[in-house]
């Protein structure tokens, strides 16, 4: 029988292997724990990246919430008044730092009066006094960044021959690989240093670029930039209406257009490769109650006083349902230097008025009516020039004050080119045939605009109503202001902005 040797070398194997096993575990397991720790650290960045521009955009409803105390009328006033709590200098104002949410988001802002001048122009400060207020509103975001001051796994810098960092002021901070390669957050995050403040300075602008330190350090901060335009009395929405609302028909809609670009075309609307496109949408609605019936199509934004409309593909703009206001009395001007005649003092019948001068837009030739029932029709001033003579029109301007109601079943006005009317009435507009009208062939414009005028001896609670006609092809720009507005024949085309106390539209 052969016995087996024994030899020194019978446990080496095993020993090798169990050492490469543990080499090998120390190497996985270090890899999986770097690459656990950056891809951690890359997740807190991006929902870091995410909340800052939430915490920026809080900075700017906040900014609303002061610029909405501003408006006049507010009833009861606001409190705290505007701006309480800011540090205020001048038209520039600075919110506190605002600390919220489970993450500490901090969110600053700073609100500017800005306005345009007449060719587009910006500037900063009050406007003249015949311009509008608007407001540059400046929101920052950040977002603290928990952990360590490390970059995450998307971060990808290599020398490639390409500019990865720039010195204060470089135009290479304008190269997108100038912080960084691809998605890089490197150039989003602030480890040490404030890198927005360094690059373009405070504001933006490379004015007063300086290192600072980042606070919180490491953190993300994102930045917003809200113009607030100016909503003037008048052009503001279509129709604004102090009550109830109920229309405009299924088969109805509210578009706009700029009369500068031609006769209004119906088309442009739903064409987005017109040129005119964008002006065809703003058509809006604003309702100062919570009662409202929409029915057809709204191109433009929806707006109450605590309603309960929803956005549909009915209306393509947006809707508010918190937005109050008040529709001010409009007064009769004064009519200091206006040329005064006393040839018509009622429209009864068909009468044609021929003034005795052009007049101008500041000095119109004045009439004053007591009654409306007939069919008016306003011819332009001529003058005899040339040789032979020919009759030239000239452009007419006219403005007309009624001191009763406006109605009749041939009530209305024919305005022939050149003639601009102005419309002042005290009472009721109830025009319910096509005698009403503006006579406009090619470029020679007539123009009609057509206001209620407070008075303070009606009685209080006295029905107002405009009726209209169906279809009138007037254009006027109709401020009934506390008046209440039905339609009830056929499909009336209304023009203009439209401002009654309650609108109802019944459908025939």
């Amino acid at each position: 029988m052969q016995t087996k040797r024994n030899t020194r070398e019978t446990g080496n194997v095993l020993l090798c292997v169990l050492a490469t096993i543990l080499i090998v575990s120390i190497i996985g397991a270090t890899v999986l724990r770097n690459s656990t720790t950056r891809l951690n650290a890359s997740s807190t960045q991006v929902r870091g990246w995410k909340e800052a521009l939430s915490a920026a955009e809080t900075g700017g409803d906040i900014a609303f919430a002061e610029i909405r105390k501003t408006l006049p009328g507010a009833s009861p006033s606001p409190s705290p008044s505007p701006w309480t709590g800011w540090t205020n200098s001048g038209t520039t104002h600075v919110s506190p730092q605002t600390t919220f949410g489970s993450s500490n988001l901090r969110a600053q802002t700073v609100v500017e009066t800005c306005w345009f001048d007449a060719s587009g122009v910006f500037h900063l400060g009050d406007p003249p006094p015949n311009g509008n207020r608007w407001y540059r509103v400046r929101s920052k975001g950040t977002s603290p960044l928990l952990g360590l001051k490390r970059t995450g796994m998307d971060d990808a810098l290599m020398k490639d021959g390409l500019t990865h960092f720039a010195s204060i002021g470089s135009t290479a901070m304008q190269d997108i690989t100038a912080r960084g390669k691809g998605d890089s957050l490197l150039r989003k995050i602030d480890f040490q240093y404030d890198h927005f403040i360094a690059t373009y300075g405070p504001n933006g602008d490379r004015v007063g670029n300086a290192v600072v330190n980042a606070s919180p350090a490491p953190s993300i901060s994102r930045r917003i930039e809200q113009i607030v335009a100016a909503v003037t009395p008048f052009f503001d929405a279509a129709i604004k209406v102090s009550g109830s609302f109920y229309g405009l028909g299924s088969a109805a809609w509210i578009d706009s257009y700029d009369s500068r670009n031609g006769p209004y075309d119906p088309t442009v609307k739903t064409n987005p490769a017109s040129p005119y496109y964008k002006d065809s949408r703003h058509g809006s609605v604003e309702i100062a109650s919570a009662t409202a019936t929409i029915k057809g199509t709204i191109y433009g934004d929806v707006a109450t006083n605590g309603g309960n409309i929803v956005n549909s593909q009915y209306i393509t703009g947006t809707v508010d349902n918190n937005v109050p206001f008040t529709l001010e009395d409009y007064q009769m001007p004064s009519v200091t230097g206006w040329n005064y005649q006393s040839s018509l003092t009622a429209v009864t019948g068909n009468p044609t008025l021929t003034p005795p001068a052009a007049g101008t837009s500041v000095a119109p030739i004045y009439y004053l009516v007591s009654s409306w029932s007939g069919a008016l029709t306003v011819n332009p001033v001529t003058i005899m020039t040339g040789t032979p003579p020919v009759s030239v029109p000239q452009d007419t301007y006219v403005a007309i004050h009624v001191t009763s109601d406006i109605s009749g079943g041939n009530a209305g006005i024919t305005v022939n080119p050149y003639v601009h009317v102005k419309i002042y009435f005290d009472r009721n507009i109830s025009v319910k045939n096509k005698a009403s009208r503006t006579r406009s062939p090619g470029t020679y414009s007539s123009t009609v605009l057509v206001r209620r005028v407070t008075r303070t001896e009606i009685p209080c609670g006295r029905k107002q109503s405009i009726s209209t006609p169906a279809p009138p092809p007037l254009s006027p720009r109709r401020s009934t202001r506390r008046a209440q507005m039905s339609t009830r024949m056929g499909t009336p085309t209304l023009s203009g902005q439209w401002s009654p106390r309650v609108f109802t539209r019944t459908e025939t």
